[in-house]
């Protein structure tokens, strides 16, 4: 099976809500240095809330492909659920 076609695989299983089965599907992969293998990674450990490894699979990306929208968009996204603080939370 050729690189695409795993990555293909497990972005379907990701999309299926499968993410289990993604994650192995990842680890049994060798290192890919493409923009699609480090944002599918982003994306599996985002699902795990695995902050800091999400955060480094985009940049990552950023560094193959400095323009790329959805790794810009994923790192938004973390940055702001990171950033989120609920006053209501310190106040019995």
């Amino acid at each position: 099976m050729s690189v695409n076609e795993q990555l293909n695989t497990i972005r379907q299983l990701l999309e299926a809500e499968k993410a289990q089965e993604a994650r192995k599907a990842f680890q049994d992969m060798d290192a890919e240095e493409l923009p699609a293998y480090y944002l599918l990674k982003g994306k599996i450990e985002q699902k795990f809330q695995n902050w800091g490894e999400a955060i480094n699979a985009f940049n990552k990306v950023l560094e193959i492909d400095p323009g790329n929208a959805e790794a810009i968009n994923n790192l938004h996204l973390i940055q702001n659920i990171l950033n989120f603080w609920n006053p209501e939370m310190f106040n019995p």
